[in-house]
Parts: structure tokens; C-alpha cells; sequence
């Protein structure tokens, strides 16, 4: 009797082993630049198209194939990496389970050319949809090239799970620049869109990471320990680089690129009180550890891994962050600290401490002459709360947008509380509205209108240098950006030119105001999953929206004031923060009973 358990057929299996394996087109990066770095490929070049969707390419000067072994290495299971079971805690190469070339020829059109030093000529091979198509001699120089198209063309449900094109473009070249940081001694190329972008020369890791993020003297700081457990070295991030986001975090186990929130952790903590609250800090790292004690197994993507002594790996890593950043952060005594920073000891204090520290205010005295009561005092507060009110209504302006052109334009009684909160009457209901929040949602507003938005053109253009994976990602939203009253163009390979700001921004904002709108739009877009133009409408808003501490005059008040009234949303933001918040009569009596 036929039972209801059967075995699936091979094209099935393998398109359930392309689900675990090819998550999307940055895994089939992955696989085939590590198939390029285990044949001793010395240069690789990457050609991506339409963010890899339609063309994944990768060509490497390897030991290439011959004719039996570029049949063979499509077979699933088929590799030349292991042989047992128990190589798998020995494994000195990145592939080893030969299911990648399989799960990719599955779910798309293959060609492969290659050839190694012993044939007089090269082997050509194509696969559609895991299908043998076709093998025969070919011309061919010595490596392989494996030209991936159409990816899932023959799955159209998992295609309807790709993100946008400038999405999957950048998950495709984060996953070069890993691979690229992990093998300083390869020569790798970039091409998307059949545009060369970068070019990154073989050379120390020193000169791999300056190659790929163009920092500063002094921004970047050498750590290399050696210890019976695990080696450590690689480069950590000065405090005073650390950003919002976590992007920029590189940590690799035995030249394999690796998620860990356990180790991450451990060098988080190592910084201590360095860091600001919220900013994470930039470092590359790589663990050296004994193949037999670490577990590269344990998930198909291979980004995960798991130490035999964990426990150790951690406290030791911690102690490397924190020996480092001491080492670098020491406080000398007052003598050591003038001798080693050539600093004169008739200079004004002042001076010698923003030397050391830049970001100190140096106009700041906390024994100077007081403020001159101005309306921002905590008097006028008072004075507006003993002012006769209207009878309180059951909702506020803010919750009736239909009203607004009765009372906009107006002119207020405004006053600012620490410099972050504005407090005015409007309708009879007291009104604090948080400034930043307020501005932010002004200009978000503005954006979304579709309207023109004033820009100032610059008398000294400005140019400024970006990181490699920022300056693709610029490229993806440059006309964007440009919509917002930026006018901004393409200066060189990973150069930009700030030929005019919109008109919110000071001149001096400008280039730290398109850093963080670009930092903003990787967290917005990826992590919160929203449309790209709104995570750059978002992004551009806060970064030029005022900022709390910021003194306002009172023209500055009642320009905002009256600008917010005109917004569809007064009181709660697109992303639910609160603007304002309406004290009624009532309300203040509750703190009173």
C-alpha cells in the first residue's frame, strides 16, 4: 500500500535549500565572492544590476575549474572544502556545505566561464532554474566568472518580497565592503549599473579601511592583543565619531563576518562613559580563535557562530576596549598634559581646555553676570496664567483644524522656558509646544506639499567627503535630496559639492546636516520600513528643524507659532511624538485640589 510520505524531487529541494540560503540578491553576493576568496583569487570584481535583481556578476583570477569540476560544483553537496563530518570543526575556508551554487542556480538563469592554469581552454556552463542547460569549451582566461540573472524570475512570490532597488543596491554592497574589510590583500572592483564606482588596491587593513570610510588622523585607533583564548586586533572608532546609528560595526571570527549582540555588547561596554547616550560607536574588529573552538555551522547565512568559551571571549574583548581607549584617553597631570600637547602654560584656560576638548563652550561662565529678565522669565508665566480666560471648551484649537484661519497670523504673548518649550495663550487655553518637534513638523509639512522650497546658493561652495557606502547611497536619492532645496552635485569618486542649502539651514550647518540626513534615512527606511521619499522627507525635517537650547527671539517665536497653526497635525507627529500640549483651566486646578 502507497504511503502519503514521499521523497521531493531534486529542483524542489533545492528551491526549499535557495530559501535558507538566497535570501535575497546580497547572499548571492556573498556566496560568490567567498567562492572567489577560497580559490585564491588575488583580484575580484563585482558588476551589480538593478540592486542584483536582474545581474549579479562576479569575476576572480582564481585557480578556476576544469571541465569535470564545473559540471560537479553545481550538484548540491558537492564540495571540495570537506570530506567529513569532523572537517567542519576544522574548516579553514568560507564555503564548505556545497548547497550555495545549487539554491542559486534553482531560482535563476546561471552562466558560468571558467578555467584553470593546467587547460589549454576554459569551460562554459548554463543552468536555468536549476536545469542543465548546456557545457562546452569556451575562450576564457584563467579564474571564473558566474553571471547570476533574473534572480527568483521562476519564484514569483519570493520576487514580491524585494525591497526597492536602491534597498537591495545597498544591502549588495554592504556585503562587499564586509568582504572587502576582511581581505585587505585582495584587489576588489565595484561596478553597478555598469558604472565603475570603486576600486580598492590590495594593501595593509590600515589602508583598506581609509580606502572605504575616509577618516581622520585620529579618529581611528589601532587595538591588537594576543591572548591564549583568542586574538584580537583590528581598529575602534574615537568617542568623538560615534553616531546614531549602528552601521558602521564590523566584527569578524576567523575572517567570516559575524552577528553577535552578545559580543557587540562587550564592546559597547568597554567605552564606558565615553560614548553620549544613544551613539554607537565605529569599529572593525576581527577574533582570531582556533577553528576546533568555534562553531561556524549553526545558521545557513553563516553569519552566526558560537565559541566554546564564550564567556571568556567577551570579558577579553571588553578588557581589549577598555586597555585601548585608556591607553589613547589617559588624564596626565597638569605638567604631562602642557608638556605632551605642546600647549603654552600662559595661555588662557579657556583655550588650553578646548585644545583638548573641542565641542567645550568656551563663551560659558557659571559665575558670570545673571541673564536680564527678559519675557522668556518664569514671571511671564504667571502674569499670562492671572490673565482672564475665555470659558473653557471641550476641545482645543489644535483638535479643530476647521478654525484655523480665524486665529493664524495672529499675534501672540510667547515666552520660552530652557530654551526648549514655548508657552502662549491661544483660544484661552495655555499652550507649550516643544520647539524642535514643532519646526520639525513645519518643515515635514512643507516637504510633503510638493510645493518649491526656497534655497540660498552659497558664495564658496562646499565640498565634502563621504564614506563609500554613503556616497551609493547619495547616488540613489541625489535628485531627492535636491527637491528639498539642497543643490547638491557629484565631486569625484566619493566627493560631493554643496553649491546651496534650503533656506532654514545656516551656512556652517550645512555639511554636518546632510550627514546625519543620510544617517537618518538608513534607520528610517531599513529599520522602520517606511516609503524612501517620506524616510527622507523625515530625515531632512529634523535635521534642519531648530534645535532644543536654542534661544529664540520673539519675531522667531511668532513665526513658528503661526506656522505650526497652519499644520494638518499640530499636537502629535507622524511618528506619534508629541508637539504641544494644551493646559485648559481645568487641567491646572487638578495640580491645585
Amino acid at each position: 500500500m502507497a504511503g502519503t510520505i514521499q521523497l521531493l524531487p531534486d529542483r524542489t529541494a533545492n528551491q526549499i535549500a535557495a530559501g535558507e540560503v538566497v535570501q535575497r540578491p546580497a547572499s548571492v553576493v556573498k556566496e560568490l565572492l567567498e567562492n572567489a576568496i577560497d580559490a585564491k583569487a588575488t583580484i575580484i570584481k563585482l558588476y551589480v544590476k538593478n540592486g542584483g535583481c536582474t545581474l549579479i556578476q562576479v569575476d576572480d583570477n582564481g585557480i578556476g575549474m576544469n571541465v569535470f569540476d564545473a559540471r560537479m560544483c553545481w550538484e548540491r553537496h558537492a564540495t571540495s572544502k570537506i570530506t567529513k563530518a569532523d572537517d567542519l570543526y576544522n574548516l579553514n575556508t568560507l564555503g564548505f556545505r556545497g548547497e550555495a551554487l545549487a539554491s542559486i542556480a534553482s531560482v535563476s538563469e546561471v552562466e558560468m566561464k571558467t578555467k584553470c592554469v593546467h587547460e589549454d581552454t576554459g569551460t562554459r556552463v548554463i543552468i536555468n532554474a536549476g536545469k542543465f542547460i548546456n557545457q562546452e569549451n569556451t575562450a576564457a582566461t584563467q579564474g571564473t566568472s558566474i553571471a547570476v540573472k533574473n534572480l527568483f524570475y521562476n519564484i514569483p512570490a519570493r520576487k514580491n518580497f524585494l525591497k526597492s532597488i536602491s534597498v537591495e543596491t545597498k544591502h549588495t554592497f554592504e556585503e562587499f565592503q564586509r568582504i572587502a574589510l576582511a581581505y585587505p590583500a585582495i584587489t576588489f572592483e565595484y561596478y553597478n549599473q555598469g558604472k565603475n564606482l570603486l576600486k580598492l588596491e590590495s594593501g595593509d587593513l590600515k589602508k583598506r579601511v581609509n580606502d572605504l570610510f575616509n577618516l581622520k588622523e585620529g579618529e581611528l585607533i589601532e587595538t591588537n592583543e594576543d591572548t591564549d583564548i583568542v586574538g584580537i586586533n583590528g581598529f575602534i572608532g574615537n568617542p568623538k565619531i560615534a553616531k546614531r546609528t549602528r552601521g558602521n560595526q564590523y566584527l569578524f571570527a576567523n575572517g567570516r563576518f559575524i552577528k553577535d549582540p552578545y559580543l557587540n555588547h562587550a564592546i559597547v561596554s568597554g567605552y564606558g562613559n565615553l560614548l553620549e547616550e544613544k551613539k554607537y560607536p565605529f569599529y572593525i574588529l576581527f577574533l582570531n580563535v582556533d577553528p576546533s573552538k568555534i562553531d561556524v555551522n549553526i545558521h545557513p547565512t553563516k553569519h552566526e557562530v558560537k565559541f566554546e568559551d564564550g564567556r571568556h571571549v567577551y570579558t577579553l574583548l571588553q578588557s581589549v576596549i577598555k586597555k585601548t581607549l585608556g591607553a589613547h584617553f589617559v588624564i596626565p597631570t597638569d605638567t604631562q598634559m602642557l608638556n605632551a600637547l605642546d600647549v603654552n602654560p600662559n595661555q588662557n584656560v579657556n583655550d588650553r581646555f578646548a585644545f583638548i576638548n573641542p565641542d567645550v563652550n568656551q563663551n560659558f561662565n557659571p559665575f558670570g553676570h545673571k541673564k536680564p529678565k527678559t519675557p522668556t522669565s518664569w514671571e511671564k508665566l504667571d502674569e499670562i496664567l492671572n490673565t482672564p480666560i475665555n470659558p473653557p471648551k471641550q476641545q482645543s484649537f489644535f483638535a479643530q483644524p476647521e478654525k484655523t484661519t480665524d486665529i493664524v497670523n495672529q499675534h501672540f504673548e510667547i515666552f520660552q522656558i530652557q530654551d526648549t518649550y514655548l508657552v502662549t495663550k491661544i483660544e484661552g487655553e495655555l499652550n507649550l509646544i516643544h520647539q524642535h518637534r514643532a519646526h520639525r513638523q513645519i518643515l515635514y509639512e512643507r516637504y510633503t506639499s510638493n510645493q518649491p522650497v526656497s534655497s540660498q546658493q552659497l558664495l564658496f561652495p562646499r565640498t565634502l567627503e563621504l564614506s563609500k557606502s554613503d556616497f551609493a547611497l547619495y547616488l540613489e536619492m541625489e535628485k531627492d535630496i535636491n527637491a528639498l532645496g539642497f543643490d547638491i552635485s557629484e565631486f569625484g569618486q566619493s566627493t560631493i559639492i554643496i553649491n546651496g542649502l534650503p533656506s532654514e539651514l545656516s551656512k556652517e550647518d550645512g555639511a554636518s546636516v546632510i550627514i546625519q540626513i543620510i544617517d537618518d534615512f538608513k534607520t528610517n527606511f531599513q529599520d522602520l520600513k517606511i516609503a524612501k521619499k517620506d524616510a527622507l522627507r523625515q530625515a531632512a525635517a529634523k535635521n534642519a528643524a531648530i534645535k532644543t537650547g536654542k534661544t529664540l527671539n520673539q519675531t522667531e517665536m511668532q513665526v513658528l507659532v503661526n506656522d505650526l497653526l497652519h499644520c494638518k497635525q499640530k499636537t502629535i507627529d507622524q511618528s506619534g511624538k508629541t508637539i504641544a500640549v494644551i493646559l485648559t483651566k481645568q487641567s491646572l486646578e487638578r495640580f491645585f485640589h
